[in-house]
């Protein structure tokens, strides 16, 4: 009686959404980007392409979810090293995407950010909804805490502030590919990050932070 009981259709179509995944994966892991084209993914899945276009829009959407699924690996390792420091703790979120990156390979990034990659786009996007940007979400958390706390300016939007910060960070990892991998990509992050957000930090925690830092 068992084997007649049928899936409920939301179950059966995550499913196909995560065979398409590890298809995506297998063929980076074993091939290359290169190799991630919509028929191949297709084919190495089981699944038509109209099952693909049905979960993604387009490659880029699916290593975009791919890049999104192996940054939340990552999760842990931030949740344990949150600082006090809001300056702190936006470089660790970071640091962490840029070594994620790293591990990706120097080709990948390559071929992952190009003008014509419309996922990177995030002026759309919503960066209080954790599961879809995991990276601006995380930041927006950090700094709207840390505007309760007063060490943010009150009138600063920090959901924009989020989406400034990201901006600055892809111009970092599109140089750092334009260059060939020439400079440490996680020391410019640091650097980056902590003189764009020096213009937003209060009284209150330069006292706190900096004076400690002297």
């Amino acid at each position: 009686m068992e084997d007649n009981i049928k899936l409920p259709r939301q179950v059966r179509s995550q499913q196909v959404k995560n065979r398409i995944f590890e298809a995506a994966v297998k063929l980076i892991e074993e091939h290359g980007y290169e190799y991630v084209t919509v028929n191949n993914v297709c084919s190495t899945a089981g699944v038509s392409v109209g099952s693909f276009y049905h979960h993604f829009a387009n490659k880029d959407e699916l290593i975009s979810y791919y890049l999104v699924a192996g940054y939340e690996k990552y999760q842990a390792e931030f949740e344990d090293a949150v600082f006090d420091d809001v300056v702190g703790s936006v470089v660790k979120i970071y640091q962490i995407y840029s070594r994620f990156c790293m591990e990706q390979g120097l080709e990948f990034i390559k071929n992952y950010y190009n003008a014509n990659n419309k996922s990177l786009d995030t002026s759309y996007a919503n960066v209080r909804v954790p599961g879809k940007l995991p990276i601006l979400y995380e930041t927006c958390v950090v700094l709207s805490k840390a505007q309760e706390d007063g060490y943010i300016c009150s009138n600063t939007d920090t959901a924009q502030l989020a989406d400034d910060i990201c901006t600055l960070e892809k111009g970092n990892i599109f140089e750092w590919a334009l260059s060939d991998g020439r400079y440490d990509l996680m020391h410019h992050a640091e650097r980056m990050t902590r003189n764009y957000l020096r213009s937003f930090l209060t009284q209150k925690y330069a006292d706190e932070y900096l004076t400690a830092e002297k």
